[in-house]
């Protein structure tokens, strides 16, 4: 399946429409809302952002979508990225990151930024071993609360990450198989998003317990990796 997807950059209405209804399919709201309206998207790659889309034929299956930052440095920073049921696992989150990587070198911009869930192991996985990207900061209930049906309920704490563009390549980690002696380590379970749908009250339980431990790391840069069982490694 990934071989027959291609990602590529998005400008027209029409394109944005269907980046749009993307981010609304894996994010719905109750009210039947859109996450980013279309004025606003408009004015963000009018003015130096990033929307692409992963395109299976004429079928768009994915998007991602980020906006030009100046604080610390010049970089873009990616708040949106999605693909639809039945293409997830298949490659095409990292294809749309790679795009993503070499737009921004090509535009002059040194890093990307984003945010993800701490408690979601496969992202966590992604991000910090596929990915290679580094540790900023830990942003305990960043976003306040969330409407969408993902999101509802929970406390939305994010780890800013950051991806250096100096490389002409992405440079991935690799999964620790020995955890160094002294090194401090943080669990997290194998399936938030099933134990939140399961259980709330013990998500947000993880949550808390989760929040403390990275709370008592003094230097995130200090990340060493994640170890085979998914665990955050600290020197």
């Amino acid at each position: 399946m990934q071989n027959q997807v291609i990602v590529r950059e998005l400008h027209s209405f029409q394109e944005q429409a269907e980046a749009r209804a993307i981010f609304d399919l894996v994010w719905p709201l109750e009210t039947g809302g859109t996450e980013i309206t279309s004025n606003l998207m408009q004015s963000v790659l009018h003015n130096g952002g990033y929307l692409s889309g992963a395109y299976d034929g004429d079928k768009i299956v994915g998007a991602t979508f980020a906006f030009p930052s100046i604080e610390p440095e010049l970089h873009i920073h990616s708040h949106m990225s999605a693909t639809i049921d039945g293409y997830r696992d298949q490659g095409i989150g990292h294809q749309m990151k790679v795009h993503q990587y070499h737009w921004a070198r090509k535009h002059g911009y040194k890093s990307i930024t984003w945010t993800y869930d701490p408690l979601v192991k496969r992202n966590a996985k992604f991000n910090l071993i596929k990915l290679g990207v580094d540790l900023i900061e830990y942003l305990p209930n960043f976003y306040g609360e969330m409407e969408d049906a993902l999101n509802k309920g929970d406390e939305t704490d994010r780890l800013m990450v950051r991806w250096d563009l100096t490389s002409p390549e992405p440079k991935s980690r690799t999964l620790i198989e020995q955890i160094p002696a002294g090194a401090k380590t943080i669990a997290i379970p194998e399936d938030i998003v099933n134990i939140r749908e399961a259980n709330l009250s013990e998500a947000i339980k993880w949550r808390h317990k989760v929040r403390g431990q990275f709370q008592e790391v003094k230097e995130l840069k200090s990340l060493l990796g994640l170890s085979v069982n998914g665990e955050y490694v600290f020197s």
